[in-house]
């Protein structure tokens, strides 16, 4: 009799084990949440006043530059803050209220435009 509460309380453990380690990739993401917009992005949605972007650019911001570089072309780098969710490009002045939201498993960084451009851009995290 002992024995078949044993094997059950194994099933119990390993099943708890296993959907920690699934939680822990949820609260992970979340921690990640916390507004850093460190690393690799990929465009993947543009709306309003498109210019000087492209569908598929990769973007990667560290320390205070951002390399940015559109399929086929070269990459161009832009110094840029960020504070208080707000990323200012400093040459330009082009400011974006920043905001990250999760998607199917996906991790987006929401950039929309302040001032006098109409943009929203989409980045999935790479």
């Amino acid at each position: 009799m002992f024995k078949k509460y044993f094997t059950a309380l194994k099933y119990v453990i390993l099943a708890g084990v296993m959907g920690l380690s699934l939680t822990g990739t949820e609260c992970e993401k979340l921690l990640n949440s916390t507004g850093s917009i460190d690393g690799s992005w990929t465009l993947v949605k543009m709306e309003g006043n498109l210019q000087d972007v492209c569908l598929g650019e990769s973007a990667n911001f560290a320390n205070g530059v951002a390399t940015l570089r559109c399929p086929g072309k070269s990459a161009v780098t832009r110094n840029y803050t960020y504070t208080n969710n707000v990323l200012t490009y400093s040459a330009s002045g082009i400011s974006y209220d920043v905001s990250f939201n999760t998607v199917n498993g996906v991790y987006k960084m929401i950039l929309t435009a302040s001032g006098t451009v109409d943009r929203k851009l989409t980045y999935d995290q790479n």
